[in-house]
């Protein structure tokens, strides 16, 4: 379970852990160094009383005065002195080479010309200690598995040994002063935890945040278009800021990636398109060419009064359109025809009167324009796509518009109409082939404006929202 936890944790949480096991580590070498200590200066002192007391009966012992000696090492035992004494000894007793009490603190305890074993194990022990280690000098004698602590010093006066000096101490008289110091410890301890392992909860939260932001950015990889992906990653020439130069890259690279995807995608859809309008093409110019040359024998042969004059040029410029339409299609074709005048806008109002009235829609028309050296048919084929997808777009009663001017040195076709916007995604790829942005649509007409302006030097673009949708191109006029 720590294994999968995230760096924002693990690391706070090392960082606690090696705090923790770093100050009781510490904290106990110090407390079991310290009774060390307490115990080596309660020692100490006791070796140093009992030396002064061992000097002190030799006069008491050579006069053989037993109640003077009981006076000397009862002394410790005042109320006065045994405030001052660093560890107050439990029992003193004056053994005789023998190893028989010659005088003890506590007579009961230890009856005189008694042998100093019969008093219990542990004297038994110390006996035996005695016996078999005879020192010359003051030493702390330690017997395993007892309660006490004995320290002895020989009585000597020229040389003479008169018989030894044991006090004993209980080991329980450390603990009170050990207690006090551990708790002191404890606290300490405690208080500098308390400053150190929020300290470490921060430092590391902050250590792990590059990498977390890292590992956030990387999981957003696959899920997100790459050159919508985004991280403000940590900076720096450590292992984490090299790790975020590589991710960078790397998503740089996906970035570039994407976009040779985009590009073969369309070159695709481009290639799909030319062999379908070279299939297609010689199948629609061949019937296009026999009705343009009916039109122009019955101009020549037959009786034309005014209405059927304009309703046969009206035919004849409407098959004119789709011939160069579908030249339009084809890669390698230039059409070239007549200027566009205000007699092909007015065309294309009667062409989409229909469509509008069917819609129950109103239209918003404005044109104020000359005959501009313009291919014709090539601009009534954008005007009518962009007016066609708008009246499709529009909702009963609603309201389509079309403005048409000359702006800025070039020719401004702008059609607008109300109804649902077109959505984010569909609008980053508008003018691709086979592109629907309404369900009825085939694909194309959007298309063949993008080619057809493209052609033509200009450029055209959308904006929609949820009040309007409009489309314009802009195309330059030739000098």
């Amino acid at each position: 379970m720590f294994h999968d936890l995230s760096f924002r944790y693990k690391i706070p949480l090392r960082g606690t852990i090696l705090i923790l096991i770093t100050s009781f580590a510490v904290t106990g070498a110090l407390i079991f160094r310290a009774y060390d200590d307490l115990k080596q200066d309660l020692m100490a002192n006791a070796e140093g009383l009992a030396r002064v007391m061992a000097h002190t009966l030799v006069p008491a012992m050579l006069k053989d005065d037993v109640w003077n000696s009981y006076e000397i090492i009862r002394t410790p035992f005042n109320a006065d002195l045994a405030d001052r004494q660093s560890l107050g000894a439990e029992t003193i007793v004056v053994l005789s080479n023998d190893f028989e009490v010659y005088v003890a603190s506590n007579p009961e305890a230890f009856p005189m010309l008694t042998p100093i074993s019969s008093a219990g194990t542990a004297y038994g022990q110390l006996q035996r200690h005695l016996e078999n280690q005879p020192s010359t000098g003051t030493e702390v004698i330690d017997i395993a598995e007892t309660d006490s602590l004995y320290v002895a010093s020989p009585i000597i006066s020229d040389n003479v040994r008169l018989g030894t000096l044991v006090m004993s101490y209980e080991r329980a008289g450390f603990t009170p002063r050990f207690v006090r110091f551990a708790s002191r410890a404890g606290i300490v301890t405690i208080l500098v935890l308390g400053a150190l392992v929020p300290l470490n909860w921060y430092w590391g939260a902050r250590m792990a945040a590059p990498l977390v932001k890292l590992a956030g950015c990387m999981g957003r990889v696959g899920q997100e278009n790459p050159s919508q992906l985004h991280c403000d990653l940590y900076k720096s020439k450590d292992e984490i800021g090299q790790v975020g130069v590589r991710f960078r890259e790397m998503v740089s690279e996906l970035q570039v990636k994407q976009a040779l995807e985009k590009q073969v995608i369309a070159a695709e859809r481009l290639a799909a398109v030319g062999r379908l309008t070279a299939s297609i093409g010689h199948e629609i110019n061949n019937p296009l060419g026999g009705m343009l040359n009916a039109i122009n024998t019955y101009r020549r042969y037959g009786q034309l009064d005014p209405m059927t004059e304009k309703t046969v040029s009206l035919l004849e410029r409407g098959l004119l359109q789709i011939r160069d339409t579908v030249s339009a299609l084809l890669v390698e074709a230039k059409p070239t025809n007549r200027h566009f005048g205000p007699e092909d806008v007015e065309d294309v109002r009667t062409l989409i009167t229909p469509d509008i009235q069917r819609q129950h829609a109103s239209l918003e028309w404005h044109a104020d324009i000359g005959t501009i050296p313009l291919p014709a048919t090539l601009i009534r084929q954008i005007l009518i796509n962009l007016l066609l997808n708008a009246i499709k777009a529009v909702p009963p009663h609603g309201h389509v518009g079309c403005d048409i001017r000359i702006e800025a040195g070039a020719l401004r076709l702008s059609v607008y109409n109300e109804g649902q916007p077109i959505s984010g995604d569909r609008m980053r790829h508008l003018f691709e082939p086979f592109v629907h942005y309404r369900p009825d649509g085939n694909g194309l007409g959007l298309w063949v404006c993008y080619q057809i302006v493209d052609q033509l030097g200009g450029t055209i673009d959308a904006a929609s929202d949820h009040q309007q949708t409009r489309f314009t191109a802009n195309i330059p006029l030739p000098p």
